[in-house]
Parts: C-alpha cells; structure tokens; sequence
C-alpha cells in the first residue's frame, strides 16, 4: 500500500481517537449547575414552614382546581422529610440568572437537586444541551417542554435529564433500579416560586423511547387512564411499582425521563403521583 494511503489512514484513526477523547471529557465533565445550591438562593422573608417535617400521606386537590374535586386515596406512606432550608429558596435570585428557570427539582438521596427550565422561544429542546447561563453545555439542564405548563397542574408532567457517566443530572434515578432503594425512597420534592409539591414516587422502570406526550392525549380521559394504566403495570423486566396506588383523572403525575443503561431505544422513567401542595412566601 502507497505511503499517502497509510498517512490518510493514520489521520482518520487519530480523529477517531480524538473525537472519543472529547466525546468522553464532554460526558463526564460535572455540569456547572453542580456548582449551585438551593442555599446560593436564599430569601430572609419568613414562610409558614408549622407542617410537619416528616408527614403522613393525606393527598390534597391542587389548590388552584375547583374545591369540589375528588381527592387522591390516602395511601397511608410517609413522605421524606423537607429539607431544613426548603422554605430559603428564592425564585426572584434564579430568574435573575434566566427567567427560564421556573421550578426546582430536589430527589432525596439522589444527585438530583437542579434548577428546571422550560425554553421561552420555541426551541423544546434547547436546553438538552445548554446549561442555565444559556451556554453549550454537554450535560444540558433539567428541563421540560412547551407541551407542558409551568405549574405542573397538567394530567402528567414530563422532565427530561441525561444519564451522565460522572453521576450528575438524572443518572441516579438509576438507584430507583435497585429494590431495596425503591423500597426505602418514595419522595420527590418540587419547588416554584409560590409553592411546595410533593410527589409520591410509585414506579420506576424502563420504557420504550416514544414520545410520552405526542403518544398519549391526556386531554381524553381514555387515552390518560390508558397511560396511567401502564405506569401502575408497565409490563417490563426489572421495573419496581408502589403496591396500593390507585390513579383517576383528577391525578397528576409527575414523570422523570433520562435514558436508560441498555440502550439508546428505550428511557428509563420515575413516576411520582402529586399528594401534598404547600404555601411558599412568592419570593
């Protein structure tokens, strides 16, 4: 073989080489999200924080629903207990930074503890791979689409978050793989800037990578109990499911989508169920 022919070779190996090591340090560099904190963004305006920290599930109707809707099952579990700086957090701080962020999103005894965005010019999924600040960043942000509002009173609410080799964004749902985790860790936490919702964590299993909220019209009352259906039963190998959890319409479901450790053609998802919603000073 001619020396040129051997040279081009060398060149495309040593791209190929190249392009896995930047692929691999993009995949594994922390995002700078890691480098925040609910305690970065405090407020000193006192909120009503009299509620226990550690409470029986009593689900409650959303308060901006009409007083009249049926109220969830009591399952009878207890939730995890608030965080001690829960009621510091403060919207007004965040929005400073990018008034994209609308939410945050804190699972106990995983790495998730991030901000949450929803794009504000059309583009669903910018933040996939752009970080708060609005940069190019592999690792993206948590971030939800226009599909869904941003006070999480739709039929099901869809967060999506990669599944980075370094542990950060929403790897660590992978934990929920695990029985005994499952078991021991039932609550997800999400706060805006006039509220405090919690979600009881029912499911947690792999599924195919179809588009949740194009699949289902959650909208018809069949289509949404089909979808609730196969959240309570999905039908899958390893998944873990919440005993004594029933849904109706009038359920909201929050649903954490990152991409599962089998392959690129499927996701792996943590469904919670909204029971409690509390007060937070609008700061």
């Amino acid at each position: 073989m001619k020396k040129p022919v051997w040279i081009a070779i060398l060149i495309i190996c040593i791209a190929v080489v190249a392009g896995c090591v930047i692929f691999l340090f993009n995949y594994m560099k922390p995002p700078v999200e890691d480098d925040l904190s609910r305690g970065d963004f405090t407020q000193t305006d006192a909120v009503d924080t009299t509620q226990a920290q550690t409470q029986t599930v009593t689900p409650t109707a959303v308060e901006t629903q009409a007083p009249t809707q049926k109220k969830l099952n009591d399952y009878g579990q207890k939730t995890a207990a608030l965080p001690e700086d829960w009621s510091n957090l403060s919207f007004d701080e965040l929005m400073r930074k990018n008034k994209d962020i609308y939410a945050w999103l804190y699972v106990p005894n995983t790495n998730v503890d991030y901000p949450v965005c929803q794009s504000s010019d059309g583009n669903d999924d910018f933040y996939l791979d752009h970080n708060i600040y609005k940069e190019y960043q592999f690792s993206g942000t948590i971030y939800s689409q226009t599909l869904n509002k941003r006070d999480f009173n739709d039929p099901v609410t869809v967060l999506y978050g990669h599944n980075m080799l370094n542990g950060s964004m929403f790897a660590s749902l992978h934990n929920f793989e695990d029985k005994d985790f499952f078991k021991k860790n039932n609550t997800i936490f999400v706060y805006t800037k006039d509220k405090l919702l919690t979600y009881l964590i029912y499911s947690a299993y792999t599924y195919d990578d179809r588009h949740i909220l194009y699949s289902f019209d959650m909208k018809n009352e069949k289509e949404l109990k089909s979808y609730q259906d196969s959240t309570l039963d999905p039908h899958t190998y390893g998944g873990n499911i919440r005993k004594g959890i029933t849904l109706d319409k009038d359920s909201k479901i929050l649903t954490l989508s990152t991409c599962s450790n089998g392959g690129g053609e499927t996701r792996y998802l943590v469904q919670g169920v909204l029971v409690n919603v509390q007060n937070r000073n609008a700061g």
